[in-house]
């Protein structure tokens, strides 16, 4: 499948969604070609000791809306995973925001490198995070030939 027929069916319930995705309670509810949309509700699971929703948790949600948008612009033989990941949070994330959605769209898309820009909101249209993404190209069959540095970075989804 291509990147954005492998979104498609997980939106259709004929992919499951990875585990990371589910531990974190995230699901997808929109994909198009460069862009996705990830909904999640913060829970006190992910509190930090200051009664917020612990930074990862957001970074999680951007990483894995970024490099979902950018891989739905991937063919067959071909994945992005994150390079290097950009975030500023702007206001604290607790359960009373409610359901977030987390979009993700391609900046630019290219051979060995992409790039893409999110945004966490809640339904009142409040921004919570932003960030930047830029993830590299990796040939399917590849990932064990690049020894330690093949699995270090984010698969996103």
């Amino acid at each position: 499948m291509t990147g954005l027929e492998y979104f498609r069916a997980m939106l259709e319930g004929r992919v499951s969604s990875p585990p990371m995705v589910s531990l974190l309670g995230l699901r997808m509810v929109e994909a198009d070609h460069g862009r996705v949309v990830f909904a999640g509700t913060v829970t006190e699971q992910f509190y930090n000791g200051w009664g917020v929703a612990h930074g990862g948790f957001a970074a999680a949600m951007l990483d894995t809306a970024l490099t979902c948008a950018i891989n739905t612009t991937s063919f067959r033989e071909r994945t992005f995973t994150t390079l290097e990941l950009k975030i500023n949070f702007v206001r604290p994330l607790t359960r009373e925001a409610g359901e977030v959605r987390c979009e993700g769209r391609v900046i630019h898309a290219g051979n060995r490198t992409a790039t893409a820009e999110g945004r966490i909101v809640g339904p009142d249209g409040k921004l919570y995070a932003h960030g930047t993404t830029t993830c590299i190209s990796i040939e399917q069959g590849s990932q064990g030939s690049q020894g330690s540095q093949g699995s270090q970075g984010s698969q996103g989804s």
